[in-house]
C-alpha cells in the first residue's frame, strides 16, 4: 500500500513540476506581432521608444506644406490599443503660423467647440488649417487655470498652482514651452500664450512621472530652437480602439519625435485634433480626425485652443 501511495503522489508531483518550469514559455506581446513603421514619424516612435509591438495604421499626410500630420493605430507593449495623431509644424516657412483661439474671437472667458472657435479666426489671407484644444479650464464659466495671450495682449497673467506650464509664440516667430520660472523671463516677449499643466521635457530630459493613468491626452512639445512644435492627440477611453497614455508615455514619444521641451494640455474628453479639408469656406471645412471620448466621438466645448494658419 505504501509503494502504491508513492507511485500516486509522484504522478501528481511531476505535473505540477512541469507546469512550474514552463512558467518562463508563456507567449509574450511582442512574440505576436511584428512591427513594420513606414511614416516618418511612426519610425521615429518605434526606434526612439519601447512602446510599440505591433502597428496596424501608419499613414501621414500634408495639410499644407510646413504642416504634417500623422495618424497611427498600434498595440503597445503592454498589450493594449492605442490611436495617436500628430502634428509637425515648420514654423521656419514664412507662410505658416500658430495661434491662439478663443470663443467668438473674443478676449472674454468661455466655451465653444473647438471647429468653431476656428470659423472667427478663418479668412482669406489668413486661413486655419488645423488646430487641437488647449488648456484646462472650469466647466462652469470656461475661465483657463494658466495664462492666456492673443495677439500681443494678456489676457490673463495668473495661474492655479505651481503645476501650471504654457505654450507659447514669441514675438520673434519662435515657438516656446517654459514653467513659471521662464515666465517672468519671457512675458515681454510672448505673442500667444496658453496654459498646460504636467512638465513632460524639460530641457531634452524626461521629467520623472509619478502619475501613470491611462487617458486621453493632448500634449504640445518644442524643438529647442523654437523653430519646430510637435503635438501630440491620444483618444482613450474605448477599449478596443484605443485607451489612452500615462505621462511618461507621452514624453517618450514627443521626444522621440524631436521635442527638447514638453508639457500636458487637457485631455479627457476635451482632446480634439482637427483638420481642414477644403480650401473653401463651406460650413463643414473643419474635420475632426480623433474621437472625443466624452461625447461619443462629438466634440465637446473648451476655453481655448491652438490653431495652425496659413497666411
Amino acid at each position: 500500500m505504501n509503494k502504491l501511495k508513492s507511485i500516486y503522489l509522484s504522478l501528481l508531483i511531476v505535473p505540477l513540476l512541469g507546469a512550474c518550469s514552463n512558467k518562463d514559455e508563456f507567449i509574450k506581446v511582442e512574440d505576436q506581432f511584428s512591427l513594420n513603421p513606414t511614416t516618418d514619424v511612426a519610425k521615429k516612435l518605434v526606434s526612439g521608444t519601447n512602446l510599440f509591438v505591433h502597428i496596424k495604421k501608419d499613414t501621414s499626410y500634408t495639410v499644407q506644406e510646413g504642416i504634417t500630420a500623422s495618424e497611427i493605430s498600434y498595440i503597445s507593449h503592454t498589450g493594449l490599443a492605442k490611436t495617436i495623431f500628430t502634428f509637425e509644424v515648420d514654423l521656419t516657412k514664412p507662410n505658416i503660423g500658430m495661434e491662439v483661439s478663443t470663443p467668438n474671437n473674443s478676449p472674454q472667458y468661455g466655451m465653444q467647440q473647438m471647429t468653431k472657435q476656428a470659423t472667427f479666426e478663418d479668412s482669406e489671407g489668413h486661413e486655419v488649417w488645423a488646430g487641437i484644444n488647449a488648456d484646462f479650464f472650469n466647466t462652469s464659466n470656461g475661465t483657463p487655470q494658466g495664462i492666456l495671450y492673443k495677439e500681443g495682449i494678456a489676457i490673463k497673467t495668473s495661474v492655479t498652482d505651481g503645476i501650471n506650464t504654457f505654450f507659447a509664440i514669441l514675438k520673434n516667430g519662435k515657438a516656446f514651452v517654459g514653467d513659471q520660472d521662464d515666465y517672468e523671463n519671457v512675458k515681454g516677449e510672448i505673442q500667444e500664450a496658453v496654459g498646460g499643466r504636467v512638465t513632460l521635457i524639460n530641457n531634452g530630459i524626461l521629467s520623472t512621472q509619478t502619475n501613470a493613468t491611462l487617458e486621453p491626452r493632448t500634449a504640445i512639445g518644442v524643438s529647442q530652437d523654437g523653430s519646430k512644435v510637435y503635438i501630440l492627440v491620444v483618444d482613450g477611453r474605448r477599449f478596443h480602439y484605443s485607451n489612452g497614455m500615462a505621462y511618461d508615455e507621452l514624453g517618450k514619444c514627443l521626444k522621440a519625435m524631436g521635442a527638447y521641451d514638453a508639457i500636458n494640455l487637457d485631455g479627457g474628453g476635451s482632446s480634439t485634433f482637427f483638420v481642414r479639408n477644403t480650401p473653401n469656406f463651406t460650413d463643414d471645412r473643419f474635420e475632426i480626425r480623433n474621437w472625443p471620448s466624452d461625447n461619443g466621438g462629438m466634440e465637446r466645448a473648451v476655453a481655448n485652443g491652438i490653431l495652425i494658419i496659413k497666411k
